[in-house]
């Protein structure tokens, strides 16, 4: 087997990344795959989750391809005699045309009995499967994949990943969490200390990367909830980034939460922040007790008033504190913290007023004890979903 690192490529990011995810495609249906070579697949895949949905549809594509044994959608236009008479001429040359395909350059180099692709006739506006000894093939149909299992385990992991997201939503960030650098598990809170000697709370199911440089600090938040405190550098701003906000530290001690539900919260305990987004060019100032929830799609709100007290600090300590608030917002706190998740049969039931402080450490035990408090019985269906009921 030869090289197999896609060559760089002189179009679009875009158009790239699909010559690099089709020339991977191509060089692994080769059964001779060196480890040093599936080691340097596996790298690029986890480099950018775009090289992972770049090779999904990449396969997507070869699969419709070689098993409906059709030309695609540029040569609908001929007649079906036509098309016959087409894809006869390109057999007894040894050549299967695929239209559709932009593909100009590959540089996966397979033995000589395997297809390569090639460029075409400057003109022609098509790439051609060939073989390397130009031999003619025979006409007999096209072979499926000789790794079916790719395919299989594809569908596999697609109803997996919906199976999560249904039963334990907050486990579905797979992605996210696989390309963070520091990430906690549902229930789990935990310190880290950077190497500039900031220090980062992570919350439960909370996502961070960390891009340090010469010139900046970046924290990329994919979700969850983390204070910030910062160690002084001068040199380089401290920028906290979730989605196409932009938190930058001009002091100590700051919380941003990117919640499931899509708006981004930010408050400050020391000193401030300015919140930026990427397509306004103006920014806003949080002061010390001051907070600003972010709707995606609008612009910047101004900052207010938010008292950092007990029910807003208590996590840190691992403690959820509820104060005359509605039942429906203690279970989705609650829900943060356990796997799966807790139903109403009755909808009167979220306005129910409830006040306590909770141990976030055992979520069940919690939600047991408010159940007994308001007279509601419980029905578990498997370890993870629970269902309210009067």
């Amino acid at each position: 087997m030869g090289d197999c690192m896609p060559a760089p490529s002189d179009k679009s990011a875009h158009t790239s990344l699909q010559d690099q995810a089709i020339a991977w495609l191509v060089c692994l249906r080769d059964d001779r795959l060196s480890d040093a070579e599936l080691e340097a697949f596996a790298d690029w895949l986890s480099r950018d989750p775009l090289h992972a949905q770049a090779f999904t549809e990449a396969e997507a594509l070869f699969s419709d391809m070689v098993l409906a044994g059709s030309l695609s959608s540029a040569s609908e236009s001929l007649q079906p005699a036509s098309r016959h008479a087409v894809a006869e001429q390109n057999r007894a040359a040894g050549q299967i045309i695929d239209p559709a395909l932009s593909i100009r350059r590959i540089t996966c180099q397979p033995s000589s009995s395997k297809p390569r692709l090639v460029t075409p006739p400057t003109g022609s506006g098509r790439t051609l499967f060939k073989s390397q000894a130009d031999k003619p093939v025979s006409r007999r149909p096209l072979a499926r994949p000789r790794r079916p299992w790719f395919a299989v385990g594809l569908a596999v992991a697609a109803m997996w990943l919906l199976a999560i997201s249904l039963i334990m939503p907050q486990q579905a960030r797979l992605f996210s969490d696989y390309f963070s650098d520091y990430r906690t598990q549902t229930g789990e809170i935990r310190e880290i200390q950077l190497s500039d000697g900031s220090r980062l709370l992570l919350n439960t199911n909370s996502a961070v990367s960390v891009a340090f440089t010469a010139a900046a600090r970046r924290i990329v938040l994919h979700h969850g909830q983390v204070q910030f405190t910062v160690a002084k550098d001068s040199r380089r701003p401290f920028d906290v980034v979730a989605d196409d906000l932009t938190v930058r530290a001009l002091g100590t001690v700051f919380e941003v939460y990117k919640t499931a539900t899509g708006p981004t919260e930010v408050s400050v305990q020391e000193h401030a922040v300015a919140v930026s987004m990427a397509r306004q060019d103006s920014d806003v100032t949080v002061a010390q007790g001051q907070g600003l929830v972010y709707q995606p799609g609008l612009p910047l709100p101004l900052p207010h008033p938010r008292a950092v007290g007990a029910e807003q600090s208590a996590w840190r300590q691992h403690r959820l504190v509820i104060n005359d608030r509605p039942l429906a917002d203690l279970i989705s706190e609650l829900e943060r913290y356990r796997l799966g998740r807790i139903f109403l049969a009755d909808a009167a039931l979220k306005n129910l007023r409830v006040t306590g402080v909770f141990s976030l450490d055992a979520p069940d035990e919690a939600l047991s004890s408010v159940r007994k408090a308001l007279a509601l019985q419980e029905t578990r269906i498997g370890p993870w979903w629970v269902l309210l009921h009067r």
